[in-house]
């Protein structure tokens, strides 16, 4: 059997992927989209974890096929790749942040899981009736080898999960062509050709590259970085985020019975099943029909593409927070010193304090987890003509770590202008009331 896809063209699976492609639980994902809210600043952005899951699934196989893996080790790889997204939830990786709070690392430890994402993956190829009607107990435990996170890497786990992974492969591609930018083009071809087998022990291996296939692992970098920027980390992006976000907590909050039962996770299988149940969609459905508070409002907001505004941004750093404990304040504040900006930006703006978002902009910051984890280009080995094992950021002209991903840190704060139309006098009250926020936030730090 086929599926003609966008990016890869025909993709072929064999039957058991067929009857897997085929389960609820998998063509649930239909209905979640990969980048969230993002087709509001992309239009075309509305391609969903189902058809990643397909491309991640072919590449797999493709790379398996072309390091002459054994059969059994190229199938696991294929299956891991279509199953290595069943555990989103609505929204991707957006609205993972609220349930973070109900999850304990003993919890994710107990999954050998990273993180909420990947743990609820997990638990589906174990527990999810559908799924072991289907495989095997050597094929499920064979996949979650692969998702599973231990301390040995080894050369199939970086097919599925490492440095040069083909998620970010398939990801890069689809996402840039449904976002219609040209960002995130590379060479796969060349990349997949260069791909080789690195001996790291006598029994390890590690998945890394060939000394002429260091370009195009440039060119797959460069098109991370600007993916990054232009789209992933994109202005009216990053507040729709922050606004699902917000919207949902707002709803847990008001106690609605079906959102709750998403998001306060409980390791049990009565959440497991109810949590297969929701969709972007069914989501934004509920909390609209139930809420009649604030989560209802924010819905509201983003169904009518009526979007907060960035009315202030400074980055975290010793020019702009020249007082070290003001520094380390403004980059880890308590929730009660967060609570309290945001009650004084909404005193200023003359707006409910529930209107206005603080937005720390970090690499932990959940919001910012997805796309954005930086490649360690450090742990890409390189082999040279003669044979050596060299990192890649000391055989490549252009790249350190630092060029893909900047370790910057921004203080962001989004609300509603809706008494003013016009964007020059948007831009003009924000230009004019900048030091008094910038005050305002100081003295909260302090």
């Amino acid at each position: 059997m086929e599926v003609r896809d966008p990016i890869h063209g025909l993709i072929e699976y064999n039957d058991i992927e067929e009857k897997i492609i085929n389960t609820q639980i998998f063509q649930r994902l239909r209905g979640i989209k990969q980048l969230a809210h993002a087709n509001l600043v992309y239009p075309g952005a509305h391609h969903s974890r189902f058809e990643h899951s397909l491309g991640v699934m072919h590449l797999a196989g493709k790379v398996g096929n072309r390091l002459k893996l054994p059969q059994e080790q190229v199938n696991n790889l294929r299956l891991a790749g279509l199953l290595h997204d069943i555990g989103h939830g609505p929204f991707s990786h957006v609205s993972e942040q609220i349930i973070e709070k109900y999850v304990g690392k003993s919890i994710l430890n107990k999954y050998k899981a990273q993180n909420i994402q990947e743990m609820l993956s997990i638990i589906f190829i174990e527990k999810n009736e559908e799924i072991r009607r289907i495989l095997s107990d050597d094929e499920v435990n064979g996949i979650k080898i692969l998702l599973q996170k231990e301390e040995r890497r080894t050369l199939q786990k970086d097919i599925i999960s490492g440095p040069i992974d083909v998620d970010k492969f398939d990801y890069l591609l689809r996402d840039s062509y449904f976002a219609g930018v040209k960002y995130g083009t590379f060479d796969i071809d060349k990349v997949i050709e260069s791909l080789i087998p690195v001996d790291m022990s006598r029994t390890e291996k590690q998945l890394g590259i060939r000394e002429e296939g260091i370009y195009s692992i440039e060119q797959l970098l460069l098109a991370k970085y600007h993916m990054n920027v232009q789209v992933y980390q994109h202005r009216l992006r990053r507040i729709t985020d922050a606004m699902l976000v917000r919207g949902i907590e707002f709803s847990v909050n008001e106690r609605i019975d079906e959102i709750e039962k998403i998001y306060k996770f409980k390791d049990n299988n009565n959440y497991f099943n109810n949590f297969i149940k929701f969709d972007d969609e069914a989501i934004v459905n509920s909390i609209i029909k139930q809420s009649n508070g604030w989560a209802g409002k924010f819905f509201e907001r983003l169904k009518r593409r009526q979007i907060f505004k960035e009315i202030f941004q400074i980055e975290i750093c010793v020019e702009n927070f020249d007082d070290s404990v003001l520094l380390n304040n403004a980059s880890n504040p308590s929730e009660n010193q967060i609570k309290n900006i945001n009650e004084k930006v909404a005193a200023f703006l003359k707006i409910s304090s529930e209107m206005v978002i603080i937005d720390i902009q970090n690499i932990s910051n959940p919001t910012f987890k997805q796309q954005e984890v930086a490649i360690n280009t450090s742990e890409i080995m390189v082999i040279n003509k003669l044979g050596k094992r060299k990192s890649f950021t000391a055989v490549s002209s252009i790249f350190h770590n630092p060029s893909i991903e900047p370790k910057k840190q921004f203080i962001y704060i989004y609300a509603p202008l809706d008494e003013i139309d016009s964007r020059d006098e948007r831009k003009m009250f924000i230009n004019q009331n900048r030091d008094k926020i910038v005050n305002l936030i100081k003295e909260e730090l302090r």
